[in-house]
């Protein structure tokens, strides 16, 4: 072989190894991704990169509706709060994490309703950068966490899980992705 023919195989090989670097590096955010924000559909994560949204504020995406469910009816439940709180631990979050910290002085402390808010403008802004099939994955994401945490305690004999305060919250939030539309 010629040296011109090494020098284009020795190019070749690298621009291959570049792509595996790439697709693996891919493959590792968007793990951690959904790990810090419990969002599972893969077209949501890879608008999350496309977007360079990091995991710790991908983690405030999913933690604040939650929160918010959870004190709609002006108590958190023992049932809620173990509920949310087991969720951020399969997450990967830890005791000792700065939002596990905060998660649980927002269940213990009700926020401010300006957290609603600024969760509403954060989904705003991320959503006109994406399209309405990402938006809908996202949507359905978020609101199965949240629905998980509204059924977590009430009703009587599995009847009316989800109060009608959680329900007006639940409201809320998916209006939050009328307005991404």
């Amino acid at each position: 072989m010629s040296i011109l023919e090494d020098l284009f195989f020795f190019r070749r090989d690298m621009e291959i190894m570049e792509q595996y670097r790439k697709m693996k590096e891919l493959k590792e955010t968007k793990e951690a991704l959904s790990k810090a924000s419990g969002i599972l559909d893969d077209v949501v994560l890879e608008k999350l990169i496309a977007l360079n949204v990091r995991p710790e504020e991908a983690a405030s995406l999913s933690i604040v509706p939650l929160v918010l469910t959870a004190w709609a009816d002006g108590d958190v439940e023992p049932e809620e709060k173990a509920a949310i709180l087991n969720s951020v631990i399969s997450m990967g979050r830890v005791k000792s994490d700065f939002d596990y910290k905060l998660l649980e002085r927002w269940l213990e402390h009700k926020p401010d309703a300006q957290l609603h808010d600024a969760w509403r403008h954060y989904v705003k802004g991320l959503c006109k950068q994406m399209t309405d099939d990402e938006i809908g994955h996202l949507k359905k994401e978020i609101i199965a966490h949240v629905e998980t945490i509204a059924m977590a305690s009430g009703g009587i004999l599995g009847i009316a899980k989800i109060s009608g305060y959680e329900e007006d919250v639940i409201k809320k939030l998916k209006s939050a992705f009328v307005v991404c539309n």
